[in-house]
């Protein structure tokens, strides 16, 4: 059973304790994704993730960041949702102290220098171009600009190249002391620890992290109001096609009958759409549904990439 600790600050601890196991993970949840973003500013929050790993006052080159985890064996990284931003390692279990004091300074201590946001804009840019050059990829954020809309929900986590190249150092700052604050960012970790150690040492590092409200979204702003399309062409072997509704968030006690659904419907090679779409009628390779859990709203979605002479036959079997 896992256990649970509220430090003064706000900061919430969660632990597991694993016996058996001779490494631990930590991570660290920040309630700061795109939905924080306010018009204007999308694609801050993944560049804040990015600016993280850039360099610290004990750390100032990202080399120095990575190899305080990789020279140790361990491994680390990190991603931005639309509602958290999430940093993790895992290390032998004697390294465990080191591994927390590197994401505990990441989230103190970042430089957010200058120089290596002009450098990391260009990264991203990249980023952003190998998501278009993915057809695969880019049909689910069409699908969900279909449902959503212009809301937070509707846009890409990263962004778009126009509103990258815009954002500025200033507002990553505002955005960051805004946001990564204790009350919105919880610390889980499990291994072969126990949750008094895993407390103190949280304390020690995290303890005096400043306290500070915690901060929230926008309702999502849509109206469902019948069938929408988004639509890209481009010259390509396949045609990459979702079909989405709106769903349950992942508060609702219903949520469990839909993941149960969508287990049947569209997840493993039994699944209804696996052996009508590809095994019976031999329309796809890759075939397969999902469902989309946030705090007040969902979706459900089935995708398929297909001979663009048969999309019809694959949208209507």
């Amino acid at each position: 059973m896992h256990q649970k600790t509220v430090l003064p600050n706000g900061l919430r601890v969660i632990s597991e304790e694993m016996p058996h196991a001779r490494s631990v993970s930590t991570s660290i949840f920040v309630n700061a994704g795109s939905r924080h973003e306010l018009d204007g500013d999308h694609g801050l929050a993944h560049f804040i993730e990015h600016m993280l790993f850039k360099g610290t006052e004990k750390r100032p080159t990202s080399r120095e960041v990575s190899e305080a985890i990789e020279g140790i064996g361990g491994v680390f990284n990190a991603e931005t949702g639309k509602e958290l931003a999430v940093y993790w390692n895992k290390v032998a279990k004697h390294h465990w102290g080191t591994a927390l004091e590197v994401l505990s300074d990441l989230l103190l201590h970042s430089r957010f220098g200058a120089e290596d946001v002009e450098k990391e804009r260009k990264v991203i840019d990249e980023e952003l171009s190998s998501l278009f050059d993915s057809p695969s990829e880019w049909v689910h954020l069409l699908a969900d600009q279909a449902i959503w809309g212009d809301d937070a929900l509707g846009r890409d986590v990263g962004g778009t190249r126009e509103s990258v190249a815009l954002l500025r150092r200033d507002q990553m700052i505002a955005f960051f002391h805004s946001h990564y604050v204790p009350a919105n960012a919880v610390v889980v970790v499990a291994g072969a620890i126990d949750h008094e150690e895993v407390v103190d040492q949280v304390a020690g590092v995290l303890g005096e992290w400043e306290a500070a409200p915690a901060t929230r979204w926008e309702e999502p702003r849509f109206d469902w109001n019948g069938p929408k399309v988004e639509m890209k062409q481009k010259r390509t072997e396949q045609s990459h096609f979702c079909l989405t509704v709106p769903a349950f968030s992942y508060f609702d006690p219903d949520r469990y009958c839909l993941d149960l659904m969508n287990i049947i419907l569209g997840e493993g090679m039994s699944s209804r759409l696996f052996l009508e779409i590809r095994e019976s009628k031999g329309l796809a390779y890759d075939v397969h549904s999902y469902i989309n859990h946030f705090r007040d709203t969902g979706s459900i979605v089935v995708y398929a990439g297909v001979d663009p002479g048969r999309i019809d036959e694959a949208i209507t079997g």
